[in-house]
């Protein structure tokens, strides 16, 4: 349900009118009518031998302001704010929080081993308990609990989840050129759970994992787009050109602070560990060295925006696109420093520079409707240049990476489950093949995963069970996310679920050991990409309730 206000904004307006005119002079613009919409929510977690480990409360308003112009069609001001509060860190603040602490590194997810002799446990909120690792960590996953109970306030105002103006200008041969700008989403492909073409906003996993909507984890970036709509021609049903202009400061993925309730691979307590360099025999160091040691940060300067370009067409039932992006990687690539000036790298010491290389990306989709089965097939795939890969001897590797997804959406009539509502039958398999791999990285040249969404209706459509499976043939870890929504009237909507891990068991050796006289095996860190974002989490079983109050 929305709520329409009419209002007047005639100096905004003005302004948006000539921001966006780039040459094409806005006349007169009037402001018409503002719709409202929003939901307030609580979303309560409960984990196995944990307790509480969610208590978040999210308020969010979305409106959308029309104008009347002269010069254009369709303008509009959209914006979506958002206010996160978590409890998790005031309820249960012997598990998560400043004040939460790991016996060892990757308590959560293995046992204890070898490795805690070369590495201490993750400190919780390292700027809160730390100030020599949140120094090193330069900005990067270095928050205090008082950014992970309010995430959405802080220096990059994340509360401003979009916030942009839109217009289209109808051209003289009867073409449409759409333009964009501001905070915004720009969404490539239609993959759930793992991105193979849209990687033009970074994710927040802070959040919950990969388990949200990647609506709500995309961390919007200040864009600019254009959209050329062309429209039929003697071959094709219909084509646009679309550009992408990133503008905005770098940001990579949030995987998660070590003290956070989730920590995708549990890297977030891994960059804010301390490698026990003094047990080294006969080294330098008289005490514990921060396993980071340094975070490549990426001033603002043209040279580091982002910028994309996609062509789509359709054509009879297929519907296609050709994309190309180049973009810097979201992930961290570890480097192990140069020790000394001069000194060959890499160093032995096993302390990593945290670097975001630059990539450029090659890729397209198809998606087929086939009337005979009455299915929808789908193909995404990306070649990327300028990839950096995790090695264990030799810290990382730059290698061209393929992923690809096939999927299958199918509706289906079953009688015997009671309805005459349709199921949706929807899987995927995403595909990753590494062409330069070497022996010693922890991934494998080749890996899949494949996921299975099936989901009904019952009561008009408001009561829908659904069951998520996942599983990583690489890790052999898979998840299980069976749940029920329930929508009483059209405000009010509650859903219970699920969310059950198995697997997660590799390990991996760690190189470096050897420097401090150890020869046996050692677990840490590679074998978190082993086991990936489902298999380090296997001890994070969890009941899952959420109440929403839409208006």
């Amino acid at each position: 349900m929305s709520k329409k206000i009419t209002t007047t904004f005639t100096h905004l307006t003005v302004g948006i009118a000539a921001t966006i005119g780039t040459g094409m002079v806005a006349t007169s613009v009037v402001a018409a009518e503002t719709e409202w919409a929003g939901f307030i929510e609580n979303a309560t977690y409960y984990r196995e031998d944990v307790g509480l480990s969610k208590f978040r409360n999210t308020g969010q308003a979305e409106f959308e302001t029309k104008f009347e112009s002269d010069t254009f069609r369709s303008l509009k001001l959209n914006g979506t704010f958002r206010a996160t509060y978590d409890g998790v860190y005031d309820l249960n603040d012997d598990e998560f929080g400043k004040n939460s602490g790991h016996a060892y590194l990757g308590e959560n997810w293995h046992g204890r081993d070898t490795s805690t002799a070369v590495l201490t446990p993750g400190v919780p909120f390292p700027c809160d308990n730390d100030p020599t690792l949140c120094n090193n960590l330069n900005g990067y996953m270095d928050h205090k609990e008082s950014d992970a109970k309010t995430p959405d306030f802080n220096d990059q105002l994340d509360f401003i989840r979009e916030l942009y103006v839109s217009a289209d200008k109808q051209l003289s041969n009867g073409d449409v050129l759409n333009i964009r700008l501001g905070k915004q989403q720009v969404i490539w492909g239609k993959t759930d759970l793992f991105r193979v073409l849209d990687v033009i906003n970074p994710v927040d996993y802070s959040r919950h994992n990969i388990y949200d909507e990647l609506e709500d984890i995309r961390i919007p970036q200040w864009m600019l787009t254009a959209e050329w709509r062309m429209g039929p021609n003697s071959v094709l049903d219909d084509s646009n050109l679309s550009m992408v202009w990133n503008f905005d400061k770098f940001r990579p993925n949030n995987l998660g602070t070590c003290g956070q309730s989730y920590r995708i691979i549990d890297a977030g307590c891994f960059f804010s560990s301390s490698a026990n360099l003094q047990l080294i025999p006969g080294g330098p160091y008289s005490q514990p060295v921060p396993i980071i040691h340094d975070v490549e940060d990426h001033d603002w300067s043209l040279a580091n925006t982002q910028l994309g370009l996609k062509w789509e067409g359709v054509y009879g039932d297929a519907t296609f696109s050709v994309n190309a992006l180049t973009y810097r990687q979201q992930l961290p690539s570890l480097h192990f420093r140069p020790i000394a000036p001069g000194a060959p790298v890499p160093a032995a010491d096993g302390v990593f520079d945290i670097k975001f290389p630059r990539v450029n990306l090659l890729g397209g989709s198809i998606d087929y409707y086939s009337m005979g089965m009455d299915a929808v097939w789908r193909l995404e795939m990306a070649y990327t240049q300028g990839e950096e890969q995790p090695r264990d001897t030799d810290g990382h590797k730059e290698t061209d990476m393929l992923r690809y997804v096939i999927g299958f959406d199918k509706n289906i009539i079953l009688p015997e489950l009671g309805t005459r509502s349709a199921f949706l039958l929807s899987t995927q398999l995403f595909g990753e093949h590494i062409l330069d791999h070497e022996r010693d990285m922890p991934n494998e040249a080749d890996n899949w995963i494949g996921t299975l969404l099936f989901k009904g209706w019952y009561m008009n459509n408001r009561l829908s069970p659904q069951i998520i499976i996942a599983h990583d043939v690489g890790a052999d870890a898979t998840v299980y996310a069976p749940s029920v929504s329930w929508s009483p009237d059209n405000n009010w909507m509650f859903n219970v679920g699920v969310n059950i891990k198995s697997g997660g068991k590799k390990e991996f050796p760690w190189g470096v050991a050897s420097a401090f006289g150890d020869s046996s095996p050692q677990t840490e860190p590679l074998a978190r990409f082993t086991n990936g974002p489902i298999g380090v989490a296997h001890q994070e079983d969890e009941v899952q309730l959420s109440v929403r109050y839409s208006f």
